[in-house]
């Protein structure tokens, strides 16, 4: 299934954990979070996570028109244009703001459901989420790595 010109597939986003170099004790490979992308944006304590968020070329070539969702062509001509650099963060800037919104998420689950209706949508995996990102940044924060979030979809 694809998603449509000016949509989003919301069942294929996901929001990353990216790591400016390897972390000894992090699986890389497990930095990609899905539950947590279909409501990062709509849930008042998880909507300031976005400011840590870096920009996917992809995503604006998207949203200005460069490119249609589906469309592979397009998608190649992007390495030939200049975003700028990424901006990373300490995570000593993050971690609280990672905590802040497990905590409320923990003491209210419900919260979730209430300002997103999507009944495969379990609060359980987004906590499981924020628990992984938070992990992740405890150990970058020790490794003295910086960090970015990553929104795709």
């Amino acid at each position: 299934m694809h998603a449509t010109k000016g949509t989003t597939d919301v069942m294929n986003s996901t929001f990353a954990l990216v790591l400016e170099r390897p972390l000894a004790g992090y699986d890389a490979q497990a930095n990609e979070f899905h539950a947590i992308a279909r409501i990062v944006e709509a849930h008042p304590a998880l909507a300031p996570l976005l400011d840590f968020c870096a920009t996917d070329p992809a995503q604006i070539a998207l949203a200005v028109g460069m490119v249609y969702a589906g469309e592979e062509d397009g998608q190649e001509d992007l390495g030939e244009i200049d975003f700028g650099q990424d901006e990373w963060f300490e995570p000593a800037a993050g971690l609280p703001v990672v905590r802040r919104a497990l905590g409320v998420l923990r003491s209210d689950s419900r919260s979730i459901a209430t300002v997103l209706y999507d009944p495969d949508l379990r609060a359980e995996a987004v906590i499981a989420d924020l628990s992984a990102i938070e992990q992740g940044l405890v150990l970058a924060l020790h490794q003295e790595t910086r960090f970015h979030f990553l929104q795709k979809g």
